[in-house]
């Protein structure tokens, strides 16, 4: 990633630094996601009072169908992360720059406190000058096609990072989260590709750009904000698929 970030305006030294950033930051949300979707968590998960939606009948097969809600998965991806980052050995590059992990983060303003704040899912940073990298993340989960456009792409998914009244992060990079809600386990990758360089206005610039963990690279969407004084902003693109939990309807 880091020569495209040396493309994007970055000196050589920062590219360096931002790019093993995200490499590590993005190694603890995989890792956190993988220990969420196994078996025993999922079931831990699942059983937890605001884990999953109101049960809906659904199909030919007559099975109760619940949807994990949005800021249950964000919750508990949350609480893994900082586990697994608490356990990185001396030296690791997280514990060298202080990396925290938080979660519904209040979004510093200039206009807004307190209740009025902005949240935003994720924001993980260093803490080891006051130019240290730091990530804002939001999600939004994909249950249909069509959230592509509705949540993704809308004013409260990516639409946040360009908001006249608080954008969610002034920072050159900052990154979108897909919660793909799919019982066969489906990426939308593709469709959120698609999505995105349509958009209105174009990005700069959309490309794959290698980031540890990812095989075939991870889409980097890069964004004009100059009508809020701003730099551009390079958006990194990742998902996360979750299966919904269906339970056959008793004497069905």
């Amino acid at each position: 990633m880091a020569d495209a970030l040396v493309a994007y305006g970055f000196t050589p030294v920062g590219a360096e630094l931002w790019s093993r950033f995200v490499d590590e930051v993005c190694l603890i949300l995989d890792g956190a996601a993988a220990e969420l979707r196994s078996p025993e968590a999922w079931a831990a998960f699942s059983s937890k009072r605001g884990a999953l939606s109101v049960p809906k009948v659904r199909g030919r097969r007559k099975a109760t169908v619940q949807t994990p809600l949005e800021d249950a998965i964000t919750a508990e991806l949350g609480h893994i992360a900082r586990r697994l980052r608490a356990a990185v050995p001396a030296g690791h590059f997280l514990r060298q720059h202080e990396v925290a992990f938080a979660t519904e983060h209040l979004v510093e303003s200039a206009t807004r406190t307190g209740r009025h704040s902005r949240k935003v899912d994720f924001f993980i940073y260093a803490q080891t000058d006051e130019i240290a990298p730091e990530l804002a993340i939001e999600a939004k989960p994909l249950l249909t096609t069509g959230d592509i456009a509705s949540r993704y792409l809308a004013e409260e998914g990516i639409g946040c990072f360009f908001a006249m009244d608080t954008a969610y992060t002034d920072q050159p990079l900052a990154g979108m989260l897909a919660y793909t809600i799919d019982a066969l386990s489906g990426s939308r990758g593709a469709g959120i590709r698609s999505g995105v360089e349509a958009m209105t206005p174009t990005p700069l610039t959309s490309e794959l750009v290698a980031i540890a963990g990812s095989v075939q690279g991870r889409l980097c969407s890069r964004h004009d904000r100059s009508a809020l004084s701003l730099g551009p902003v390079a958006i990194i693109h990742l998902e996360m698929t979750f299966a919904p939990v269906e339970e056959p309807v008793a004497g069905a």
